[in-house]
């Protein structure tokens, strides 16, 4: 359908693009055009048939706009459409590894993390998992442009810990294993050991020396000890969750993690017959 505007429908169109929005919700429409609800449903209905507007959640629309043609060809990027979904927000775990290159496996959902709790959305026919975080622990992102659209994306250092801290959004703890093994030659170590400080949690100091040190990783010598640094005595955690791994297995006394997940699931196969431990002695990176 070629695209055509009414009046009203062009003082709606109009004003999105003089203003640079690019999402739009019922209730500004209904503001916008002084009307009732009703008619405000109906010049939704009329600018999406047409191809002006694009539903992405019950309420919210985004903007096609004229630069898009006649026809009005819909942005595809499914980011762009997460990242009007919720604010503030930034990608993370699966999303933001697959996003630097750590990992290559394919994830059917994308992994949002927000300050607000909100159920898992469907747009562009992409499923959206909302992981709310305090505001304490929001941090560690940067704007990236992907496919032409700015959007809110974690930093390497911060999607690692973020996959260490909850491996069921990245693909579970043998993928995470290979994210940390792959993220040791991409990292900056003192950015990711702010991050770890800042989010002061022990368990993912020890998980993540653990996996290091179990993939072979070429860590500074100094980072080495700063990791240690982080580990509150006497602390045991296991490598895997425990709901799915049990928490039983050998204790690997330097990390003092729980070896609960057999090391076949933890290695990739080409890694499985290197030497444990490869430490840089050095200190260089």
């Amino acid at each position: 359908m070629e695209r055509t505007l009414s009046q009203n429908e062009s003082k709606v169109i109009l004003d999105l693009e003089w203003r640079g929005q690019k999402t739009v919700t019922l209730a500004e429409i209904r503001a916008a055009l002084a009307c009732s609800e009703g008619y405000a449903r109906f010049m939704v209905h009329q600018l999406t048939r047409k191809g002006w507007l694009e539903r992405l959640r019950p309420g919210l629309y985004q903007l096609v706009p004229a630069e898009r043609g006649r026809e009005g060809v819909a942005n595809t990027n499914p980011l762009a459409a997460g990242a009007a979904l919720v604010s503030p927000y930034f990608f993370s775990f699966g999303t933001a590894c697959t996003q630097h290159g750590l990992t290559e496996q394919v994830f059917s959902e994308v992994f949002v993390v927000t300050r607000v709790r909100r159920k898992p959305q469907i747009a562009r026919g992409m499923r959206f998992v909302f992981v709310p975080v305090p505001e304490a622990k929001f941090f560690g992102f940067a704007e990236q442009q992907i496919l032409g659209e700015p959007v809110q994306m974690a930093t390497v250092e911060r999607a690692l810990i973020d996959a260490l801290d909850r491996p069921r959004y990245a693909g579970g703890i043998g993928e995470v294993s290979r994210i940390a093994a792959r993220a040791a030659r991409r990292v900056s170590w003192d950015s990711l050991l702010d991050c770890l400080r800042s989010f002061g949690v022990s368990a993912l100091a020890q998980r993540l020396g653990y996996l290091l040190e179990l993939n072979g990783a070429e860590v500074p010598a100094d980072v080495l000890t700063a990791l240690h640094g982080l580990v509150k005595p006497g602390s045991k955690v296991p490598v895997g969750p425990g709901a799915k791994w049990g928490r039983h297995g050998p204790l690997s006394r330097a990390w003092g993690v729980i070896e609960n997940v057999p090391r076949d699931v933890l290695l990739a196969a080409d890694e499985r017959s290197k030497r444990r431990v490869r430490f840089d002695k050095k200190g260089d990176t």
